[in-house]
């Protein structure tokens, strides 16, 4: 593959170091300011809104919007980004949003610009529609199942805002993101200390949220990339408790994963709670719902509620999971006895199961030979929507 050349108008000098990583770059130049006129043969043209502004950028880089085949503008102001991606991405310019590292920023400026099938990353996200509707019993469960059916060592990490040990005994030792923070802060945590601020369940590592409420607000999306990186170097596949809350967690959280997962229920609640979210939040921090694939959780199949197939195409989402709603007394045996209800009910567990083997599939993870069954639930999709995203 014909390697790129690239021209970066930053301060930031990581940027361009982090390129030369790649292997997929060459003959990268940064400056401090825009220059009269560019390199000859310059494949991609990066400039940052730290060093020229959004007015200057248009006034001086117009005219290589198109002599160069791939500009990227860097935004740092969460509350100038949509109107500026409404602006550039009509010149065919790609506007990277606020709150992503240099990692993050490399591996989308990777993804536009080379020509080939990307490693990807063995990650995935949930994220809730609203408080309540299921995010840690859900993503615990099919973290859980998935270890199960790929006999893999996976990690779930708790970055809601809460500890997140409802469905797991802690046998009162000391685990979680407080036991790590300070080292996770520094880069000197290791994978062995990783494991050990875990909770083992049989091939499962669950890393209990921060326990101190006030600290939440200390955890930036750079800590949550280490934490993410020293997981894949650890584990064989990650899974992410993102909660339903927007914090720098949970942002961060989104940020690193791979396939993310919107969890909503058929309550109007949710999805008028996720659109204010969308419009407020997300459209301004560059993450498009339609990265998002649909699970509706305490389903009940009623002529009076939305069918499954009408809430994929509100949210606007593939639909990739159905999970029946249990009894009431079913849930609080499961808070009691520190189950997750798959353990419980067969009908919630084929549920998980259909879920696990298509994330198992999506991020290219053997299922083992004695846990291999035909999923109904994937055919009935496949069916309805085509193969997916």
């Amino acid at each position: 593959m014909k390697k790129k050349k690239v021209l970066i108008i930053s301060e930031n000098d990581l940027l361009k170091s982090s390129l030369l990583k790649t292997g997929y770059f060459s003959d990268i130049t940064i400056s401090g300011s825009i220059r009269s006129k560019i390199p000859d043969g310059i494949n991609i043209l990066i400039v940052d809104d730290r060093t020229i502004s959004y007015s200057q950028y248009m006034q001086d880089c117009f005219i290589y919007f198109k002599q160069v085949k791939s500009n990227f503008y860097i935004v740092s102001d969460q509350d100038k980004y949509l109107s500026i991606y409404k602006s550039l991405s009509s010149y065919g310019v790609i506007v990277l949003p606020p709150q992503l590292t240099n990692t993050q920023i490399i591996q989308r400026i990777c993804e536009a610009t080379v020509d080939e099938d990307l490693h990807s990353k063995k990650v995935t996200g949930f994220f809730g529609a609203g408080s309540g509707c299921g995010v840690s019993i859900v993503s615990q469960s099919v973290a859980q199942e998935l270890a199960d059916i790929t006999g893999k060592n996976v990690a779930l990490l708790v970055l809601s805002g809460s500890e997140g040990t409802d469905y797991v005994n802690t046998d009162g030792g000391s685990y979680g993101l407080s036991e790590i923070k300070d080292r996770l802060s520094n880069s000197i945590l290791s994978p062995e200390e990783l494991k050990a601020a875990c909770i083992k369940s049989r091939n499962l590592y669950i890393l209990p949220g921060e326990k101190n409420i006030s600290r939440i607000r200390h955890y930036h999306p750079e800590h949550i990339e280490k934490l993410v990186d020293l997981s894949l170097e650890t584990f064989d596949a990650v899974i992410l408790n993102c909660g339903s809350k927007v914090t720098g967690m949970s942002i961060g959280g989104l940020n690193s994963s791979g396939p993310k997962y919107l969890i909503t229920t058929q309550s109007d609640r949710y999805f008028n709670s996720f659109r204010k979210l969308e419009e407020q939040i997300f459209s301004h921090l560059g993450i498009s719902t339609t990265d998002f694939y649909l699970i509706v959780n305490k389903y009940v199949d009623s002529d009076e509620l939305r069918s499954e197939v009408d809430l994929a195409k509100d949210y606007r989402m593939h639909l990739s999971g159905i999970i029946p709603l249990v009894g009431y007394i079913l849930s609080i045996t499961a808070e009691r006895d520190k189950k997750i209800l798959s353990e419980l009910d067969q009908y919630y567990r084929n549920s998980i199961n259909g879920i696990a083997n298509t994330i198992a599939d999506k991020l290219k993870i053997e299922i083992l030979e004695s846990k291999k069954s035909s999923s109904n639930f994937k055919k009935f999709i496949d069916k309805l929507f085509g193969s997916g995203k």
